[in-house]
């Protein structure tokens, strides 16, 4: 755990000129995580503009570096729910700093939890009105395009994300109890097939968790009826829905005109469709 007490002393390190020290700095200022700022408000330490763009650029460097090159080991993870897990993980680490207390895979955990412990009826249609009523994870109405909005630890805590992230959710957690749930990757507005019995339900999870009915699918498919045995046929697996994340998140760094992390994701995205086969786009959701 970083120690608040060397903050001062490491902030005027950041002036140094040896780039080892200025490595170490950044090493020591990164396991702060989000929880940086709010330290520099509880010490009553105030930052010059010049300062405060030189920790973020720091930052983001250190841990742009550091996605990069765990990134590898996502190909060598067979099992396909596993595999998604860890690329979401990484991202929220990667956004939020590896020091940051809330992981992802601990926030699944719970909300699998809280769910067995509370709901008599189990099966994939009471889980996402557990989700996205009780629990309140809804779809974003404003800001749609801050790249936060894939972090699913983010997610998870604000309790808004949009159409990908939230069916990610739903898919990770269902994983956790043994219920059918799969994505359906239907450009620009991503859902999730559920099977409760013998029979499937297409679930908008952006919508509440919704079960979508003919009207719903003809409005989907502007105004022409979509056969479910059509929407059947887009059910993805976890490379997929690893790589329409991506996109999101260049297409959201691009608006940032954050150009070093609009790289990296490109980066990311053909590592990750070199493996899938994967190379084509859908509309952002």
């Amino acid at each position: 755990m970083p120690n608040p007490r060397q903050l001062p002393h490491l902030l005027k390190l950041l002036d140094d000129d040896s780039p080892v020290v200025k490595e170490s700095v950044v090493k020591e200022l990164s396991e702060f995580g989000p929880s940086l700022n709010r330290e520099l408000a509880r010490q009553r330490i105030t930052l010059s503009k010049d300062q405060q763009q030189l920790i973020a650029s720091l930052l983001e460097e250190h841990n742009r570096a550091w996605l990069r090159e765990i990134w590898p080991e996502l190909m060598e993870i067979e099992e396909e729910k596993e595999k998604l897990e860890t690329a979401l993980g990484w991202i929220a680490e990667f956004q939020y700093g590896r020091a940051y207390p809330s992981k992802l895979t601990p926030l699944l955990d719970k909300l699998a939890d809280d769910f067995e412990s509370s709901v008599r009826k189990r099966d994939a249609l009471t889980l996402a009105h557990f989700l996205f009523t009780k629990k309140q994870l809804k779809g974003v109405d404003t800001d749609y395009q801050n790249p936060f909005n894939s972090n699913l630890v983010h997610v998870i805590e604000q309790r808004r994300g949009i159409p990908i992230s939230l069916a990610s959710i739903y898919i990770l957690v269902g994983f956790r109890l043994d219920f059918d749930i799969e994505g359906i990757n239907l450009p620009g507005h991503f859902l999730t097939r559920a099977s409760a019995g013998k029979q499937n339900y297409i679930v908008d999870c952006y919508r509440g968790g919704r079960c979508l009915d003919v009207n719903d699918l003809i409005t989907l498919n502007n105004g022409a009826l979509l056969p479910l045995s059509d929407l059947l046929q887009l059910e993805c697996d976890s490379i997929a829905i690893i790589a329409r994340t991506l996109r999101n998140l260049q297409n959201a760094y691009e608006q940032e005109k954050n150009e070093e992390t609009v790289a990296l994701m490109k980066d990311l995205l053909v590592a990750v469709e070199e493996e899938g086969g994967d190379e084509e786009e859908s509309e952002e959701e």
